[in-house]
């Protein structure tokens, strides 16, 4: 019997604002974090390969509202956390 094993894909807008990033960035869970932070990362690595221009501003803008996002997770995090300390 074979065993089927299924990934849950993260799904990331395309943001238009620091302020939807950090929204979107701060309902993620510790493992989608993770996802989002490799594929900032990837798109990032991205951008400083790319010859044209434009396009290597729109990757990086984008790579810059993935980082937007995943900053906000780490700041409810530590939110949660102190007060669960307090």
């Amino acid at each position: 019997m074979s065993e089927f094993k299924f990934v849950k894909k993260l799904r990331i807008p395309t943001f238009s604002s620091t302020e939807q990033a950090m929204e979107w960035g701060s309902h993620l869970n510790a493992k989608d974090h993770g996802m989002l932070v490799k594929v900032q990362r990837a798109l990032s690595d991205t951008a400083l390969g790319e010859f044209d221009p434009q396009r290597m501003i729109n990757l990086a803008t984008q790579s810059q509202l993935m980082r937007e996002a995943a900053d906000a997770f780490v700041s409810i995090f530590r939110h949660v956390e102190t007060n669960a300390q307090a």
